[in-house]
């Protein structure tokens, strides 16, 4: 029980910078290009070549470059969102959190719920799903 509930407090943090910003994409050479940044500098970018439409929906990979370590240890993430653009609200599907910019270092990989979140308006999510949204 212990160890549940320890697994449940490192979640937290996660899903909140899941929710509060948008992040994450794939390792791989895509082509990067910036979004927006935090109010704490923390910078965004969506890969626009990898972006799928399938059934509706908008596949895509984000990444997120902290100017501060995030939970202490991480200094960047990547990962891929499921965007609905009717309803305007995303699932996230992964995250892969690295020690070290631009993706080096020790990674720990996340599978997130599989659930929808409704975007906030003027939110960083927002201007990720808008942005993705357009060029499709």
């Amino acid at each position: 029980m212990k160890n549940k509930n320890n697994n449940m407090k490192k979640l937290i943090p996660i899903l909140t910078v899941f929710l509060s910003f948008f992040l994450f994409p794939s390792t791989s050479l895509g082509e990067w290009k910036y979004l927006t940044s935090t109010s704490d500098n923390n910078d965004f970018y969506v890969d626009y070549d990898r972006i799928r439409e399938k059934n509706g929906y908008v596949y895509f990979w984000s990444k997120n470059e902290y100017k501060n370590k995030f939970m202490d240890k991480y200094r960047s993430s990547q990962g891929y969102t499921m965007g609905d653009c009717e309803l305007f609200r995303v699932k996230f599907l992964d995250l892969t959190l690295y020690t070290g910019h631009m993706f080096m270092g020790d990674s720990e990989r996340i599978t997130m719920k599989d659930e929808w979140n409704y975007v906030t308006p003027n939110s960083n999510i927002e201007k990720v799903l808008k942005s993705v949204c357009e060029k499709i």
